[in-house]
């Protein structure tokens, strides 16, 4: 739920106190979090995202560090965190075949995809829109040298959009699979 909670890009609207998502999925996983005992309740000034946790009745800051937005050539999104313990995660959600192809030799073959992949068929047959939601964590050295690639695709002239795709392509490999989310499509 941590993960639903920090891999978004929503923002909170202050005066009516209601977020602001740029899709009906991504509020709708937001809300689920909130449900489940941890509300995302804005970022402070130092870009923390604080993450309520009603369990243990404390606030939970995950220092955002970056984005890698969601479009639809690429059908994910990731964020990269710092944790309250101070690891380097990325989250990252997205198309199962998407994320399938993202994932370590190890969770391909690991008994959590395939149980994973049974639920998500199930969900997909009952017209729900399915995610993967997959992780790791980034040493500090690796992401260092990748935020330099990251700031210096933003800054290109000519195809930034495609520099930026390319980079956020190097470091969203070697994912763990954590689970997935299945949404019903009330349009």
């Amino acid at each position: 739920m941590i993960f639903l909670a920090c891999c978004h890009t929503i923002v909170i609207d202050e005066r009516k106190g209601t977020y602001n998502a740029a899709s009906p999925d991504e509020l709708a996983l937001v809300n689920a979090a909130k449900q489940f005992g941890y509300e995302f309740k804005g970022t402070d000034d130092a870009a923390n995202l604080l993450i309520y946790d009603k369990i243990e009745d404390k606030t939970l800051k995950y220092r955002l560090m970056n984005i890698c937005e969601f479009n639809s050539t690429r059908k994910r999104m990731s964020v990269i965190v710092k944790d309250p313990q101070g690891r380097l995660i990325l989250m990252c959600k997205g198309a199962d075949s998407v994320i399938l192809e993202r994932l370590s030799q190890a969770s391909r073959e690991g008994e959590v995809l395939s149980k994973t992949q049974e639920y998500v068929d199930l969900y997909a047959e009952e017209g729900l829109r399915t995610l993967f939601l997959a992780e790791k964590i980034i040493d500090e050295a690796t992401y260092e040298e990748w935020n330099a690639e990251a700031e210096a695709a933003k800054l290109e002239i000519h195809n930034r959009d495609e520099a930026v795709a390319a980079v956020d392509e190097k470091i969203e490999t070697d994912l763990e699979l954590i689970g997935s989310t299945a949404i019903e499509d009330r349009l």
